[in-house]
């Protein structure tokens, strides 16, 4: 990547949302994660409550896993959650794009879409709107992805609504709190939260692309309509450290990121995932 790329796709994560780094993933970790992936949905059940997003998944770097901690069906400690996120591709592509003071969840989320399975509901992933951390121009939480097939609309891809981590749309007042029971309650597929909107574009990805969004970002998926499981692992990660802007920041600084507390603590939790006087 050329320092003119590398600014590009900073540019784009911070207007769009979103941004794309094609081939990061070395091909025989791929292979070793499409076998690694089906050996865990062979001894794993996926609880109908998360079936608009395929599977609820996480995997601990074992680095991180405190002993002692028992394990569950869905949440464990492997070894191959290090190797995706110490990938040298990746931490080299981040730091081009100038992510600066990169730090990982230490988890690794698999949400696979089984053949035929329905859409995920769109949804933003942020759950500090309280605090004025959501008011940066920048991003201050990220996920970084990949899926492990190449998609389309036919078997999933992702869909994203370009800029909406940081102007209102009109679904912010009307979706029901990402990942919770009364949206993962709705049958109704006509549901707005299901809708098409004319801002809305499809994100069609090959695999082992690492795609980079702003955890603000409005997003959802289509309805896999082939036989094959389409699957995408989700790390996330905190970005920046607030309220200081990124090294490389040029632009306007809002007056309650300036002003904020460095000392203050906000907390992450579900019950702020509802956008809040920071989203205009």
């Amino acid at each position: 990547m050329t320092n003119i790329e590398a600014a590009s796709k900073t540019q784009e994560l911070v207007e769009s949302g979103f941004t794309i780094i094609p081939g990061v993933m070395d091909p025989n970790l791929l292979i070793k994660l499409r076998s690694w992936s089906d050996d865990v949905f062979e001894r794993v059940t996926v609880p109908h409550k998360v079936r608009y997003q395929g599977s609820d998944i996480f995997v601990k770097s074992p680095r991180s896993w405190k002993k002692g901690t028992p394990t569950d069906r869905n949440r464990f400690p492997d070894p191959i959650a290090e190797e995706i996120l110490d990938q040298p591709a990746q931490l080299d592509a981040c730091s081009q794009i100038g992510l600066e003071q990169l730090s990982s969840d230490e988890t690794i989320i698999i949400l696979s879409k089984p053949g035929y399975g329905p859409p995920l509901y769109w949804h933003q992933d942020f759950m500090k709107w309280q605090s004025p951390e959501a008011a940066t121009p920048w991003p201050i939480r990220i996920f970084l992805s990949y899926y492990l097939t190449d998609t389309t609309r036919e078997n999933g891809c992702l869909r994203v609504i370009p800029g909406s981590h940081r102007k209102r749309h009109e679904l912010h007042d009307i979706l029901p709190k990402a990942h919770g029971p009364e949206i993962q309650a709705i049958e109704d597929l006509t549901h707005p939260a299901f809708g098409d909107f004319p801002e809305a574009i499809d994100v069609p990805l090959n695999a082992g692309d690492l795609i980079i969004a702003d955890a603000r970002i409005l997003h959802a998926a289509w309805p896999n309509q082939t036989a094959e499981r389409r699957t995408l692992l989700l790390a996330w990660h905190d970005v920046f450290d607030f309220p200081n802007p990124p090294s490389w920041w040029d632009g306007e600084i809002p007056e309650v990121v300036r002003n904020a507390n460095p000392s203050s603590e906000y907390e992450r939790a579900h019950e702020f995932r509802t956008p809040m006087q920071y989203l205009t």
